[in-house]
């Protein structure tokens, strides 16, 4: 019977985490779209990242691999909004939305990846001709055993990105 509430209290707090994220989501876009014209910055990219995964059941790391196509939006303030989907090793496909805050050439962001589930944690350093570097540290907090986190504890990870478009 504890078995069967802990789970139906994961499903819960998954739910209203997946909850906020799709009315965060929902509420931000018509606020940007106000804010366009006085936006500081638009641009899209390419990343390549490669990390581990801290897999909890079998005590272990595990390697993976994923490539993302997105975008960011830096305002007036330096407020970042930015987001990505792409392919991934193992998990197939995979995604991010998150937001931060510019300092200098640094870009800090929080945010959450819908699959494998995690929120996470992303720092840039700084840009170089064509792009920059990325890590990120995520982690899961609804547990390893549910279906969305894929089998994942933790993920750390570190990327390239490659600017493709930039309005400055």
């Amino acid at each position: 019977m504890q078995l069967f509430l802990s789970r139906f209290a994961q499903k819960q707090t998954m739910l209203k985490l997946l909850l906020f994220f799709l009315l965060f989501f929902i509420f931000l876009t018509p606020t940007r779209a106000q804010e366009l014209p006085i936006e500081k910055s638009k641009s899209s990219f390419i990343e390549w990242n490669f990390g581990l995964a801290f897999i909890s059941e079998a005590n272990s790391v595990f390697p993976g691999t994923s490539v993302l196509w997105g975008s960011t939006y830096i305002n007036e303030n330096n407020f970042i909004f930015e987001y990505g989907a792409g392919f991934a090793l193992p998990s197939l496909v995979t995604g991010k939305i998150g937001i931060g805050k510019k300092f200098n050439n640094t870009k800090v962001i929080i945010g959450v990846r819908p699959f494998p589930f995690n929120l996470y944690l992303q720092s840039s350093f700084p840009a170089g001709k064509r792009g920059y570097w990325i890590g990120s540290l995520e982690l899961n907090p609804l547990g390893s055993e549910t279906v969305l986190s894929f089998g994942s504890k933790a993920i750390f990870n570190f990327g390239y990105r490659w600017d493709l478009t930039s309005n400055k």
